[in-house]
């Protein structure tokens, strides 16, 4: 089976419209979400004009005609609400959950769409990899070729969370299938791409994420950290020692400095236990007042796990809330190890600040008590330079022959 490179894109003459599928509803810009619920809609937005209908499977989440992206809501079509309860509960069986789940969904939304005029399926893949087979099966139902975009790897995640040698077995197997039958495969980061390479033998494209900041609220800074966000295996660690160091600046230093999450309260004590006082925890309503919780904190803090469990996740992922730091951030502290995604890139394009020890981050703590810096504009060059929607749009159509001219509608 044919697996194209950025060296060797489907040709043009046989490349006319796309077809989405998506698990992740595209959301309004102002609905505050996380992973391929947020970072999605800019992504289609960028190609719009090439997008016949964009087919939905709402596995994790519903949201209302209000809630989605009004650009994006003409195209959308999903799955009811009926079938799409009864394909997860499906998911729950030992025995026929799996295959079952896998099928009936792609099979339910295929004979809306294999009238489509589209000639490319693409979908973007999160860290469950049943989604990709999913989309695979989709894709063939339809009559068309295929294109993925990986944001995270889904195998990593598997092992992590506990699955049998079997199941991860199954899991690459049935990956490496679906994967070496895709017309492209788009990456978020060049770190992923080479796992890519090297696990299923097919090459990849990388695809940053793509982002629209609003104009960055300007006010006084608070005393306050923010970490926006789940909190998971990733990051749990280094929430941990930040807290850890406040506890201690607060006591020895007679600091007065909170730390905001935006998780519930329940959500928070699942991962930290009892909260210190000095710690607030609630979801903000809308992506405009995270904005301003963003933009008026000492700085948005980005942690990875040192752990060598989760080593090749940690150099292969890229958080969908980088973004948002990137757009209203007054600093950032990346806090990781040397070989972290987060770490090498802030590194490399000399974008302030990485930690890479305790001690480190501490002092810069420290720093920033001390002298609150504003590194916004170098963050917002940045984001404009790689992460905008036209260069997006270019990554995207040069790769699978679209053209790249023109407006979006």
């Amino acid at each position: 089976m044919q697996t194209l490179t950025a060296a060797n894109p489907l040709p043009r003459k046989h490349a006319r419209r796309l077809l989405v599928y998506t698990e992740d509803p595209p959301v309004h810009r102002n609905v505050v979400a996380h992973g391929l619920l947020r970072a999605g809609p800019p992504i289609l937005r960028s190609i719009r004009d090439h997008i016949d209908s964009i087919a939905i499977y709402p596995v994790r989440a519903r949201f209302k005609d209000c809630d989605l992206d009004p650009e994006l809501l003409p195209l959308c079509s999903t799955l009811p609400l009926l079938p799409t309860l009864a394909c997860k509960a499906l998911r729950r069986l030992p025995l026929l959950g799996v295959p079952l789940s896998n099928a009936l969904p792609p099979r339910m939304l295929a004979s809306r769409f294999k009238s489509s005029s589209a000639d490319i399926l693409f979908s973007p893949i999160g860290a469950d990899y049943s989604m990709l087979i999913r989309a695979a099966r989709f894709a063939a139902l339809t009559q068309k070729s295929h294109a993925f975009y990986l944001v995270d790897d889904f195998l990593a995640a598997l092992e992590i969370s506990g699955a049998p040698a079997s199941a991860l077995v199954q899991a690459e197997t049935d990956a490496a299938q679906a994967l070496r039958g895709a017309r492209h495969i788009f990456t978020i980061t060049s770190g992923l791409g080479e796992s890519v390479r090297a696990r299923y033998g097919v090459s990849a494209t990388t695809l940053p994420l793509a982002f629209e900041p609003a104009p960055r609220p300007v006010g006084p800074v608070q005393r306050q950290i923010i970490y926006v966000g789940s909190i998971n295996f990733l990051y749990a660690e280094g929430m941990r020692h930040l807290i850890r160091l406040m506890d201690k600046l607060r006591q020895n230093d007679a600091a007065d400095l909170k730390l905001r999450l935006t998780v519930s309260p329940e959500v928070a004590a699942k991962a930290f236990g009892a909260l210190p006082p000095f710690v607030l925890s609630s979801p903000v309503a809308t992506s405009d007042g995270l904005a301003q919780e963003i933009a008026s904190s000492l700085f948005a803090f980005l942690p990875y796990s040192f752990s060598s469990r989760e080593k090749n996740m940690v150099t292969t992922s890229f958080p969908s809330k980088s973004m948002e730091y990137l757009a209203y951030a007054r600093s950032i502290v990346v806090y990781g190890p040397d070989y972290g995604v987060a770490t090498r890139l802030f590194r490399d394009m000399q974008l302030p600040t990485v930690a890479s020890s305790l001690e480190e981050l501490e002092d810069t703590l420290r720093l920033h008590l001390s002298s609150p810096p504003d590194h916004s504009f170098a963050y917002r060059r940045y984001l404009t330079e790689f992460h905008s929607l036209s260069a997006i749009r270019k990554t995207i159509c040069t790769a699978l022959g679209l053209d790249p001219g023109g407006q979006r509608p």
